[in-house]
């Protein structure tokens, strides 16, 4: 990977399309495939492309600020590496390559909880490292799950919520990939009936531990997360690999955003490749935007080295369209002027 160049639309799709040849077919299909028609993964693009925002001039720009924090971790990006599964069967380095490039960058990150070799990783003191949790087991193992993450030194845990069941991924199917068996057998129990109830339960029983919900779509559900006592409330369609006929994240944001109203930190992925996707999301109010498929295009190309080259190039990218667009803090990107078509 070029690190000099700058992670533009094409630059992604350039290893986007690099990691289309050299994985094997159903590995391709798990990264790249969307639920059914395609539909929700196709507006990520689209809510992306449709929004414009409108620099400011006369501004000094002779210094750049664009560190953030996470649950008392700075961090020199707002910037997290979104949960993925299989990141083993990505690269050969798996979850702890991710983990150091993330390190190195000074960005938080994600791990999966269905990660063979996560569960034995610890995160420095000084890092922010979350961990995903998806409800496949009972009270008891959800227990278990969080202190077990508290003790590896994870600053938090990610509740996933938007995935009771699986639909059809055409691509996974195609390919005989072990996803689209899931999504003919199903999910566990224990997602299906995971409810409010029970997250209040849980958020009660772990008072110490910093909860986000990863999922949410509609205002009235991140309000209700905000009051049951989250950390945090994490907009996604899951890549548009769950709800087929879902609106892209970014669409979702600003109504989401009026209505937490910065009682919650804020947390968006969807489609986001490049640093003005970023600088888009932050306008509309996130407070950190977590990338998915963009990383993960460059680690499978190159293993740690290729997504510290990434990550290098988003943050030159960042902070030259925030001098271009007169914002020299990220809190002055909430003052831009924002369209859409």
């Amino acid at each position: 990977m070029n690190g000099d160049a700058a992670p533009h639309r094409s630059f992604v799709e350039d290893r986007a399309e690099r990691a289309r040849r050299t994985l094997p077919a159903e590995l391709w299909a798990y990264l790249s495939g969307g639920a059914e028609t395609g539909a929700a993964l196709r507006r990520n693009r689209d809510a992306l492309d449709a929004v414009a925002l409108v620099p400011r001039v006369l501004v000094d720009v002779t210094d750049i600020a664009c560190s953030a924090s996470l649950l008392g971790r700075e961090l020199l990006l707002p910037v997290m590496l979104a949960p993925v599964g299989s990141l083993h069967l990505v690269h050969e380095q798996g979850a702890a390559g991710a983990q150091r490039a993330a390190e190195s960058a000074g960005i938080a990150y994600a791990l999966g909880s269905a990660l063979p070799d996560a569960g034995a990783l610890r995160v420095p003191p000084r890092a922010c490292g979350l961990f995903q949790l998806y409800v496949d087991g009972n009270q008891d193992w959800l227990d278990e799950q969080c202190a077990a993450a508290v003790d590896r030194g994870y600053s938090g845990l990610i509740v996933t919520v938007d995935a009771p069941v699986f639909p059809v991924r055409p691509a996974d199917v195609e390919t005989g990939n072990h996803a689209a068996l899931r999504s003919v057998r199903g999910t566990s129990a224990h997602r299906c009936s995971f409810d409010w109830t029970a997250l209040r339960r849980l958020i009660a029983a772990h008072p110490g531990i910093p909860f986000f919900i990863k999922g949410i779509q509609d205002p009235d559900d991140a309000v209700r997360a905000r009051d049951l006592g989250v950390a945090g409330v994490y907009v996604s369609n899951h890549g548009g690999r769950q709800f087929d006929q879902g609106a892209g994240t970014l669409a979702l944001l600003g109504p989401i955003a009026r209505a937490l109203d910065g009682s919650a930190t804020l947390v968006v992925d969807g489609g986001f490749e490049t640093g003005n996707d970023v600088l888009k999301a932050l306008a509309l109010g996130a407070d950190v935007v977590a990338l998915g498929r963009a990383c993960l295009y460059a680690y499978a190309l190159d293993g740690e080295t290729g997504l510290a080259a990434y990550l290098s190039a988003l943050r030159r990218q960042i902070l030259t369209n925030m001098a271009l667009l007169g914002t020299p803090t990220l809190a002055d990107l909430r003052g831009l002027r924002v369209l859409k078509r």
